[in-house]
C-alpha cells in the first residue's frame, strides 16, 4: 500500500520504500526515490530535522499464515487451449485469406477478452498459459493475453482491452512474409537478415490494411510493437506518444515473452532474469506502463519453491505488487516468513531460481 507523508523522518515507516525523490525544505536532495528505508538509512537521515514530502509504499505487517494466497494468476482450461492452436494453425496457414484471419483471431480473442473481464485481481503467470510448444502459436496468446491484463490494470476502457488483445494475437503475423531460413536460422542473424527481419511490423500492417475487423489503431499497434520512447526502435524510430498506446503496451509484453521463451538459438531467461534485464531496458518503455506491468506479473507464483543467494528454500506465499522480483515467502528450515520487499536483514537476499513450479 502506499502513504502521503508530509512531515518529518520520523514519520517514516521502517521497512518502507521512497516512491518519490526526498528533498529538504531549500531543495536540497536527501534520497532519491526507490530508497529502502532500513534502521541504517532512517538514522542517518534523522540528522533533518526539516519537513518533507515523500510518497512511500510499504506491506501490511506479516502474518503466521502456514498457507501461501491463492495464486490469481490468469488461467487456460485445457479445452480452450487446443481450440486456441488448432485455431491459430489455421490463422498462420492461410494469412494471405485476410478474412479468415481476422475472423479467427477476433474469435479468440474474444475468448481471452472474457477470462480477463471476469476477474477482478489477475497476476500473468506463463506457465498457465501455455498452448503450444510451437514458437508462433505460444507467443501471440502470450502477447495477446499480457497486453490485456496491461490494458485493464491501466484502467483502459472494455473496448481498448478487446482491441489490444486482438492486436496482440496478429502483432507478428508479418513474420509470415519473411523467408522461413531467415525466421528459423539458429544462428546469429547477419545485419542483412535482421534488416529483413525488421519488415515485418510493416507487412503485418499491410495485411491488415482492408480487413473491416481491424481498426487503424490496432493496425498502428501491430506496425509500431517494436517501436521504443527514446526513438531507437523500428520501422520508423517514433518517439514518444507518437508510437501510440497498442505500441507502447505491446512492446513490454513482447520483449518480456521473448526473452522467457526458448528458441532454437538461445535458451530461455527465468522470469526474474527477463525483468532484470528490463530494468536495463527500461528508457525504452512507457515508465507508467512498464511500473504497471511489474504490478502484475507473477515472476515467482504464489506455492512455487524457490531458492535464495543465501542458500536457503523458500515458498512464495504472496505477492508484493510492482516488485515482482521480492515477494513474501516462508523459509523451509525455519518456518520464518519474510518480506523480501522491505525486511532490513534480508535485503541483500535475491531470488535465484525455482526449486520446483507448482
Amino acid at each position: 500500500m502506499t502513504k502521503e507523508i508530509d512531515g518529518f523522518i520520523s514519520d517514516l515507516p521502517k521497512g518502507c520504500i521512497t516512491e518519490t525523490d526526498i528533498y529538504t525544505d531549500r531543495g536540497v536532495l536527501l534520497c532519491p526515490k526507490m530508497t529502502i528505508m532500513d534502521s541504517k538509512m532512517l538514522e542517518a537521515l534523522s540528522q533533518y530535522k526539516g519537513r518533507i514530502h515523500v510518497i512511500v509504499s510499504y506491506t501490511q505487517p506479516e502474518t503466521t499464515d502456514e498457507t501461501p494466497e491463492e495464486d490469481k494468476s490468469v488461467t487456460f482450461e485445457d479445452s480452450f487451449k487446443k481450440y486456441a492452436e488448432e485455431s491459430l494453425t489455421s490463422i498462420f496457414n492461410n494469412v494471405d485469406d485476410v478474412d479468415s484471419l481476422t475472423s479467427g483471431a477476433k474469435e479468440i480473442g474474444e475468448e481471452v477478452f472474457s477470462i480477463i473481464d471476469d476477474s477482478k485481481d489477475l497476476f500473468i503467470n506463463l506457465s498457465k498459459l501455455k498452448v503450444s510448444d510451437e514458437y508462433t502459436y505460444k507467443h501471440s496468446v502470450d502477447v495477446g493475453t499480457m497486453a490485456a491484463v496491461l490494458a485493464k490494470a491501466l484502467g483502459e476502457s472494455k473496448d481498448f482491452v478487446h482491441d489490444v488483445t486482438i492486436s496482440g494475437l496478429l502483432h507478428d503475423v508479418g513474420k509470415e512474409k519473411i523467408p522461413a531460413e531467415v525466421i528459423n536460422k539458429p544462428a546469429r542473424l547477419t545485419p542483412e537478415e535482421f534488416d529483413i527481419i525488421k519488415t515485418h511490423p510493416v507487412h503485418g500492417y499491410r495485411l491488415l490494411s482492408e480487413s473491416k475487423d481491424i481498426t487503424e489503431d490496432m493496425r498502428q499497434g501491430i506496425l509500431n510493437h517494436h517501436e521504443n520512447v527514446d526513438g531507437t526502435g523500428y520501422p520508423r524510430g517514433l518517439l514518444g506518444d507518437r508510437i501510440g498506446k497498442m505500441g507502447q503496451i505491446l512492446s513490454i509484453v513482447d520483449v518480456y515473452d521473448a526473452l522467457v521463451t526458448k528458441r532454437s538459438y538461445k535458451e530461455a531467461k527465468t522470469p526474474g532474469q527477463a525483468i532484470e534485464i528490463m530494468f536495463t531496458m527500461s528508457n525504452k518503455f512507457n515508465m507508467d506502463y512498464f511500473k504497471s506491468f511489474l504490478s502484475v506479473i507473477n515472476a515467482f507464483p504464489n506455492g512455487s519453491e524457490v531458492l535464495l543467494s543465501s542458500g536457503e528454500k523458500a515458498i512464495v506465499m504472496r505477492q508484493n505488487k510492482s516488485y515482482p522480483l521480492r515477494p513474501v515467502i516462508k523459509l523451509v528450515n525455519t518456518g520464518q516468513i519474510v518480506n523480501l520487499a522491505s525486511d532490513p536483514a534480508f535485503l541483500s537476499t535475491v531470488i535465484m531460481n525455482f526449486v520446483n513450479t507448482i
